[in-house]
């Protein structure tokens, strides 16, 4: 997952012109849309992305965004519990760091989610956690891919970085 070194850029006027629109004439959804396809036209394979948002009171991630994942596991996903065992993103949410699972077949977190991500063609999810201002964990940013695949370093610092863009739109928008 090599990103096109205009993404940083592209994000940047994504940025601006969010900035310069009237308030509520994007709506939440479609501006944090808007950022996962950027990332997704500028990786070198073809990934699929998401956005989870953590609701506080029930601990439960709710679907934000996901342009490309197949509506029907968006779906059956929306509303799952964070645990230390809740595939990718609701064990990211439970710990609070990032889980890069590399083949979802045969790893313990994905046991109760497994078949439902395999029917999608799923195989790998690296998810991290978005965090507010003061650290607490406002919900998940994900990167499925349909072969199993470890990240190497320097996806991960442009994970890091995709992740830091995410994290202060949806601040914003909070």
């Amino acid at each position: 997952m090599a990103f096109d070194p205009q993404l940083s850029g592209n994000l940047d006027l994504l940025d601006r012109r969010i900035a310069g629109e009237p308030s509520g004439s994007s709506s939440f959804e479609d501006v944090l849309a808007e950022y996962l396809r950027q990332v997704e036209a500028a990786a070198d394979q073809e990934i699929l992305t998401s956005i989870l948002l953590l609701d506080p009171a029930t601990r439960r991630l709710r679907h934000c965004a996901a342009p490309s994942l197949p509506a029907a596991y968006c779906e059956a996903i929306d509303g799952i519990e964070i645990g230390p065992k809740v595939g990718s993103c609701g064990t990211a949410a439970y710990l609070g760091h990032a889980i890069y699972v590399i083949d979802i077949a045969c790893n313990p977190l994905w046991s109760d989610f497994r078949d439902l991500a395999l029917s999608h063609g799923l195989k790998a999810c690296w998810s991290t956690p978005i965090h507010g201002d003061d650290g607490e964990v406002l919900g998940t940013f994900a990167i499925y891919y349909r072969t199993p695949r470890a990240p190497r370093p320097e996806e991960i610092e442009a994970i890091d970085a995709i992740n830091r863009r995410v994290a202060q739109a949806v601040r914003a928008y909070r």
